[in-house]
């Protein structure tokens, strides 16, 4: 009885120890069961390599360095190009010197051939219709004038008719009486008025008009120059016209007929035009200003293409120029740094190598039998050795077509077992913890 009670804790120890076995195996097993893979992180690089050789200048940026998009890294010697680009530059000075003195003297040829085809249409189209209408109003007005003093002239020979002595004495009446309404009306108006003062004496006022009485004595003035001249003309009706008279009458007729003449030739010159010596003349000038204007304007050419062709020249030497400061084509991390101050380096070669850290890749091989668990788009946990107690995300990117074998020369029945997948994933690296070459943990069950 004493021997089964001694064996009783050894199996009690042994059941306990199983329990644990079973325990950790049954653990394991289900850890297991969750997809697990590993890898290195790795991010896109980009060789920075000259398109032309030169000497190094310049170089701002070494291993680990944090560069912006477009930051100048690398510069090569450029001053045989910078002198090559002065020469051009200067050269295109003086050529738009040339082009503009070229151009001012088209612009005056243009201006002498417009002058003389205004003056070859206006001697062509015959003279303005002003200075036709002008001519025609001077004639006609000639023409009156010879037929009012004709008119006085024969007046004057036969004598006054029966009604002129009436129709002058009514005249003369008429003008009396308008002077003497004017007459009272100014003395009306300017009329002074007696009062006596309050002392008892005895006083006047004359107050006048001022711009009135202006008015009325120019309206009396008028009056008076009227009458005057309608008793005139009855004395001179009654009393008969004199040979003076006369004479006077017929020089003022020969007078209006000079003058009538000098306008009807006026008026024939005006219409007859230019003549044809003149128009050759005009065509003449047209034709020599033409040809002024199309051997500048062949010049104005010439000079702009050499313009063109020295800009041309200069833009070649300047593109030539940026291409020997080479600039970061992203924001990242210099990797590795090739050159160094003085060397001569050639087209093509690698100077820097650049790596885009905020667009981080993991590369992981999944089982063949696990392939079903994974899909384009899926997050994944990222962890790595650096910081292990943070966990870190992922986007499933690409999933391969094709299943490989790992190795690739297994082609056995046992190897097929291990035939994987290659799943790549994009890092979430917004902070830049993450660092090219770091390994990491991959969990697509977390």
């Amino acid at each position: 009885m004493k021997s089964r009670m001694r064996f009783i804790p050894l199996v009690i120890i042994v059941i306990v120890a199983a329990l644990g076995v079973y325990w950790l195996t049954t653990r394991a097993a289900a850890q297991d069961q969750g997809l697990k893979a590993s890898g290195t992180i790795e991010a896109t690089d980009v060789s920075l390599s000259p398109e032309i050789g030169g000497r190094v200048v310049e170089v701002t940026a070494t291993d680990g360095d944090a560069v912006k998009k477009d930051q100048s890294l690398v510069r090569l010697d450029d001053t045989l190009l910078q002198a090559q680009l002065k020469q051009v530059q200067a050269n295109i000075q003086a050529l738009q010197a040339q082009q503009r003195a070229v151009q001012a003297q088209q612009q005056v040829a243009r201006a002498q051939q417009q002058a003389a085809q205004a003056n070859y249409d206006l001697l062509k189209s015959g003279p303005l219709v002003e200075q036709v209408q002008a001519a025609q109003e001077a004639e006609k007005t000639a023409e009156a004038n010879v037929a009012a003093a004709q008119a006085q002239l024969a007046q004057l020979k036969t004598g006054p008719k029966v009604g002129d002595l009436a129709s002058a004495e009514a005249a003369v009446a008429q003008a009396a009486q308008q002077q003497k309404i004017m007459q009272d009306q100014y003395d009306l108006d300017l009329k002074c008025y007696s009062f006596t003062r309050p002392d008892g004496q005895k006083d006047s006022v004359c107050p006048g008009l001022g711009t009135r009485e202006e008015q009325l004595r120019v309206a009396l003035n008028t009056a008076n120059e009227g009458l005057t001249a309608a008793q005139a003309r009855l004395t001179q009706l009654k009393n008969g016209a004199t040979k003076n008279d006369i004479n006077g009458a017929q020089a003022r007729v020969d007078a209006a007929k000079a003058q009538q003449a000098m306008a009807q030739a006026q008026l024939e010159q005006v219409q007859k035009g230019a003549r044809t010596e003149q128009l050759a003349a005009a065509q003449a000038q047209i034709d020599a200003a033409k040809a002024q204007v199309e051997g500048a304007g062949a010049q104005v050419d010439g000079a702009g293409a050499q313009v063109e062709a020295a800009r041309a020249q200069a833009a070649a030497l300047q593109v030539q120029i940026d291409k020997l400061t080479l600039r970061a084509p992203m924001s990242g991390v210099v990797l590795k740094r090739n050159i160094e101050l003085g060397e001569v380096v050639s087209p093509g070669a690698s100077l820097m190598t650049l790596g885009d850290t905020t667009n981080l890749y993991l590369t992981v091989y999944i089982p063949e039998n696990r392939y079903g668990q994974i899909k384009v788009g899926q997050p994944v946990v990222v962890k790595v050795d650096s910081f292990p107690d943070e966990k870190f995300t992922a986007k499933v990117t690409r999933i391969a077509d094709q299943a490989e074998f790992t190795p690739r020369n297994v082609q056995t029945a046992e190897g097929r077992a291990t035939t994987v997948f290659a799943v790549k994933l994009a890092v979430e690296n917004t902070d830049g913890r993450l660092k090219p070459g770091m390994p990491a943990d991959v969990y697509f069950e977390e």
